[in-house]
């Protein structure tokens, strides 16, 4: 017997206050229509890459620009979850990350490598290859192209073979990588905790990098449905 589960999407996405030219006529059209397609998939619930700390201050933001007194910053938080969240009638978005310290940050990490263990970081580095989001390029087909399994994959194996960076007893990658999936794990509970029934349609808003390792421990805690962003960015 099939039970009926809640289902969640999560939606890998780049950082968009790191573009230039995305305030344009042109691509501001092209993320109307991402939100369309998105609107497809009926969220009941959309949640963001933001700390729950800052749930007032989201929120607050919100709230000014369903009012119509708040510009849209660039950042797909806004640009994307605002926009939505009109569309479908919400009154609030779901913060659900976490930016505790780290030992060690990312940087530290390659740099050790780079100096103790190159051929092992060329090793980790070597197949994976991050899409740009040329001028012939549309959002929609940006969005396609970090979403899919083949790309998302090669992400998550990049962080799984950080833990070799290091040698026995000096695990230099997991002074950073132990961090990282706290976070993920992190996210990953917040979500959960979005759940209220199984008709709940949650859609997570999340930075590429985090997209497919919060989707492995969704699917692998049975808890709902996994459903490709890629079925409604179609």
């Amino acid at each position: 017997m099939h039970l009926k589960k809640a289902q969640v999407v999560v939606l890998g996405s780049f950082h968009m206050s790191e573009h230039t030219g995305l305030s344009s006529e042109r691509r501001q059209t092209e993320i109307e229509d991402l939100v369309f397609k998105l609107a497809r998939f009926k969220p009941t619930k959309i949640a963001v890459e933001m700390v729950p700390e800052d749930s007032a201050y989201c929120n607050e933001k919100y709230k000014q620009y369903k009012l119509g007194v708040h510009r849209l910053e660039m950042n797909e938080i806004f640009q994307v979850g605002f926009r939505l969240g009109i569309k479908m009638a919400h009154e609030q978005l779901y913060p659900t990350d976490w930016m505790g310290a780290s030992d060690m940050d990312y940087g530290e990490v390659e740099s050790w490598a780079q100096e103790n263990q190159p051929e092992l970081l060329h090793e980790i580095y070597k197949d994976l290859v991050f899409p740009e989001l040329s001028e012939d390029k549309s959002i929609v087909d940006y969005y396609k192209e970090i979403n899919t399994s083949t790309f998302l994959n090669k992400l998550h194996k990049m962080y799984v073979n950080m833990a070799r960076i290091g040698d026995l007893n000096h695990y230099v990658g997991m002074n950073w990588l132990s961090w990282w999936y706290k976070r993920n794990l992190i996210m990953f509970a917040n979500l959960t905790r979005l759940i209220d029934t199984e008709e709940e349609r949650i859609l997570f808003i999340v930075g590429g990098s985090h997209a497919s390792i919060v989707t492995k421990f969704l699917e692998e805690s049975e808890i709902c449905e996994v459903v490709s962003p890629l079925s409604y960015l179609s």
